[in-house]
């Protein structure tokens, strides 16, 4: 009896992960409409097969970033704040792919979990593995507004997490929205470019989905 609902179990989250994915192809092609139609600003999203970055130019709003931000860019002018979303646990236990397992999978998967705002400065990126997006000043600013606003705050200031790995061009944040397999870091890129106006699906779980129309 046990072992047939072990089964059952199974069986009914394999049909859910795949009606999900089948979900976000069919999506993909409906995507929302894009209101930037003036090109005079560009951000770049970094991408893996799993993961993605949105990076900003520190010169487009320095005197913000400087306001919540100011241990993290020590009076750097030049380069790019990167701003990326993941679970927890994931983002603190897994510094390398070989540090992956199942157990942290289904945990941040199928259970609502807590989720950090990853925030990074870098004088340099990979634009190889990055996608350049052009857009226009207020559909930056909105950008900007959306990412701001993902973070948990308490007496108006965002609550850092300190880390473990005290890496000094990178920090944590607590993140408002907790992580599942419908809220995933994917999705949290592609509701901040959304947000902004952008032409991008409403469902991102994956990587590819956020920039599958800039590419």
């Amino acid at each position: 009896m046990l072992l047939r609902r072990l089964l059952k179990t199974i069986l009914y989250l394999s049909l859910s992960l795949l009606f999900f994915i089948l979900l976000s192809i069919i999506v993909l092609f409906f995507p929302a409409e894009k209101k930037c139609s003036q090109k005079n600003q560009h951000i770049y999203v970094y991408h893996t097969w799993a993961h993605t970055e949105i990076m900003i130019p520190l010169h487009y709003f320095r005197e913000d970033f400087v306001k919540y931000f100011p241990t993290l860019l020590r009076h750097n002018t030049l380069g790019y704040m990167a701003f990326s979303y993941g679970d927890q646990d994931f983002m603190m236990h897994t510094p390398s792919w070989s540090d992956i397992n199942l157990k942290l999978i289904s945990k941040a998967l199928f259970i609502n979990t807590p989720a950090l705002v990853r925030v990074g400065h870098y004088r340099h990126i990979n634009k190889k593995e990055s996608v350049k997006i052009e857009l226009s000043n207020v559909c930056t600013d909105k950008l900007k507004e959306s990412i701001l606003n993902s973070f948990s705050t308490q007496n108006e200031k965002f609550i850092r997490y300190e880390d473990e790995y005290r890496n000094p061009d990178v920090f944590y944040f607590k993140a408002k929205e907790a992580y599942s397999l419908f809220h995933t870091c994917n999705s949290w890129s592609g509701n901040r470019l959304r947000d902004a106006g952008l032409k991008v699906p409403y469902l991102t779980p994956f990587a590819q989905e956020v920039v599958y129309h800039y590419r």
